[in-house]
């Protein structure tokens, strides 16, 4: 995966918003698996869609977190590579 690479959430994926600022749960329908994201993972996820690259999805975190530090980059990349060892992003 790298900058340029298109990111989609996993069809098979169910999301449900805890309330602010306590994040998400994701249900993974096919293995019944749960995964909670905290309010930062959740801001991710709402911007994954089919269109966005990996960049684009840096961007709208940097635009939606206010003063978000500079890692974010490195953060986001290690959010997308965790959700892709889970199953719950796809990636071209």
């Amino acid at each position: 995966m790298n900058r340029d690479s298109k990111v989609s959430r996993n069809p098979k994926i169910v999301a449900r918003e805890l309330g602010a600022p306590q994040g998400a749960v994701l249900l993974h329908l096919e293995t019944g698996a749960y995964h909670g994201l905290n309010p930062v993972g959740f801001v991710v996820w709402e911007l994954i869609d089919d269109r966005r690259t990996v960049a684009d999805l840096v961007d709208g975190v940097r635009d939606r977190i206010k003063n978000a530090p500079p890692e974010v980059d490195q953060d986001v990349m290690k959010f997308l590579e965790a959700a892709l060892a889970r199953d719950l992003i796809l990636v071209e």
